[in-house]
């Protein structure tokens, strides 16, 4: 979020009243290439045609500095695509902390041989999300075609055992999504990562891209109270080729809001689409806009929006796994909706 302590305020008063310009946005999600090695089936990329792009150089690097002299302060460098694939990585890393911003990288764990290991913990990362889905072989091949479990598997823990050595101060989380197809194996799945050194928390979050085969719960956007949190603070999803997007359930299922070539992010931030669909959350009628309706991200209660407007992101990112794991057995404490659960499998 903005470093400055009356940005955050604004932004508070703003998420609460509305009236004027929203101060960031806090944090931008760049997809800096859109090409992964996995055919995940609940991933939205999996089946589209012509997606075997890199984000333009001059760009990437023209919007990593545009959002730092905005007072940004974090950047998902991640999309439809696999990090590590882009061989630029670690420039982007590099150009992200020299300009003072938090860093958060999610990857599928394949590439991570003994030479990128070495290089990503030289270069720093503030937060590492590894995509698993599974503890058995046999669950993690569902769900991440194209990976193989001892390998990648051995690759996280070597790198958790090379990060611990080092005393490197990152965090680094192993994610499980709830699928219909995976929750037995759940428990298993923590208690074995929970014993590895290294591994700083253990992720289990249910599935909210809303792909009908994969989603473990009903939708159920018309039921949200507070406005949601992502139009506030963000990320602001910036896709390979420019196109820019509310959200993430936005990027996935629909039309941009502009191109950062033609226009720049601050303008886009407090464009009028945007300021449309913060209006429509403000007079609680969200369920209006059809994307917002059949939303399935998180919807944490009034207390913990505001708590997470007066942190820092990458703070607030180490936050939200112990904040899930919670919510699990006690649902109405953080949320502010019950979900209605689909049968698993």
């Amino acid at each position: 979020m903005p470093r400055d302590f009356f940005d955050r305020l604004r932004l508070m008063r703003h998420y609460l009243n509305g009236g004027g310009p929203v101060p960031g946005p806090s944090s931008i999600l760049i997809e800096t290439t859109n090409r992964c090695n996995l055919f995940c089936p609940m991933c939205p990329r999996t089946g589209q045609a012509n997606l075997q792009k890199d984000m333009d150089s001059g760009l990437l690097f023209s919007l990593i500095d545009e959002f730092a002299r905005l007072g940004g302060d974090h950047v998902y460098l991640y999309g439809l695509g696999e990090p590590f694939l882009d061989q630029r990585i670690f420039d982007i890393l590099a150009r992200c902390r020299r300009r003072g911003l938090g860093t958060i990288l999610s990857t599928n764990a394949t590439l991570l041989n003994a030479r990128r290991r070495k290089q990503f913990l030289d270069t720093g990362c503030d937060y590492l999300l590894i995509g698993l889905d599974g503890a058995t072989r046999e669950t993690y091949s569902r769900y991440r075609h194209g990976g193989d479990f001892d390998e990648v598997t051995g690759n996280v823990r070597e790198l958790a055992r090379e990060k611990h050595t080092r005393n490197i101060p990152m965090t680094l989380t192993v994610q499980f999504i709830r699928m219909p197809g995976n929750l037995h194996e759940q428990d298993q799945f923590i208690d074995c990562w929970s014993k590895v050194p290294g591994v700083d928390s253990i992720r289990i979050k249910d599935e909210d891209i809303g792909i009908p085969d994969h989603a473990l719960y009903e939708e159920d956007g018309h039921l949200r109270k507070n406005p949601c949190f992502l139009l506030w603070r963000g990320p602001l999803v910036i896709r390979c080729n420019g196109d820019v997007y509310p959200c993430y359930h936005y990027a996935d299922h629909g039309e941009p809001i502009g191109n950062i070539w033609r226009q720049p992010l601050e303008s886009l931030w407090n464009s009028p689409a945007m300021q449309s669909l913060r209006e429509l959350h403000l007079q609680r009628r969200a369920a209006q806009d059809r994307l917002c309706a059949s939303c399935a991200c998180a919807r944490p209660r009034l207390p913990f929006v505001l708590g997470a407007m007066a942190l820092r992101g990458t703070t607030v990112r180490r936050l939200v796994p112990l904040a899930e794991r919670a919510a699990l057995t006690w649902q109405g404490l953080f949320s502010e909706t019950r979900l209605k659960k689909a049968r698993p499998e």
